[in-house]
């Protein structure tokens, strides 16, 4: 091959790669778009259900009953990867006016938001159930939710918080957080209000701020999780650890 024709060949060559590189450059923002309008799509069904039922939700006498028909609901089927996203658009988006001069929002949208969680959560077990992938191989879910800059602080955030689910709270909560926890993990970068873990059954609570109060519940044996608090475990399976007893004895775990 010429010096001339070998320029040319790799020129070519140059070419068919700049064209291939712009090619997979087009898919990628093609799958953006695509992704974006899933999200979207999430986001508009979970603020139409939460307007169409936001007055039945309040007249559920107990948290459980809010939270069980929630979950009723047909909430919007979210990959895991996208769950993260579509959750704080959601709160981003949410109408708070209605709510100026508040300090705490009631249970409702708390359940409403762990009941969306869960039910997502579930349904990813499942389907790798199915793919005869054993439980203990699941990779649990990661959520981040940023509740730092919403106007109230909400309740019930993680109710019946699912084995696979790792949710991870950056903000203060309200009350009732963990409440009737299974497993996985709640971890929050901020304080906690009251009734806090109340009848918590498993996984790990871990708390980094301030917590008002525990619910007493959070330690009895049924409680098979683990309870940290400023980065001190304080409960585990059932019972206290040699820290939280002694924190216990001297008064220092405020409880309700």
């Amino acid at each position: 091959m010429s010096k001339e024709s070998f320029k040319q060949f790799v020129k070519r060559q140059e070419e068919k790669l700049d064209k291939a590189e712009k090619m997979v450059e087009g898919v990628k923002e093609g799958w953006k778009d695509k992704i974006e309008e899933l999200i979207e799509k999430s986001v508009k069904e979970l603020k139409k259900l939460w307007e169409e039922n936001e007055k039945e939700m309040r007249r559920q006498r107990r948290e459980y009953e809010t939270f069980f028909f929630s979950y009723s609901l047909p909430l919007p089927e979210t990959s895991p990867s996208f769950l993260e996203r579509v959750f704080n658009k959601f709160l981003k988006e949410f109408d708070w006016k209605k709510f100026e001069g508040r300090r705490f929002l009631n249970t409702d949208l708390g359940l409403f938001l762990s009941a969306f969680l869960k039910k997502n959560v579930e349904n990813y077990v499942l389907s790798q159930e199915r793919k005869g992938v054993k439980e203990e191989n699941i990779k649990p879910i990661e959520v981040h939710l940023n509740v730092k800059e919403l106007p109230v602080l909400l309740n019930c955030l993680g109710y019946q918080n699912p084995k696979k689910l790792h949710l991870i709270i950056e903000g203060d909560c309200g009350s009732w957080t963990g409440d009737k926890m299974q497993g996985g993990k709640i971890i929050i970068e901020g304080s906690c209000e009251y009734r806090t873990g109340v009848y918590m059954q498993g996984g790990e609570l871990n708390i980094k701020g301030e917590v008002n109060s525990f619910d007493i519940t959070a330690f009895s044996p049924p409680n098979k999780g683990t309870i940290i608090w400023k980065n001190t475990k304080i409960w585990e399976n059932g019972d206290w650890t040699k820290e939280g007893k002694e924190m216990w004895e001297k008064g220092e775990i405020p409880v309700r």
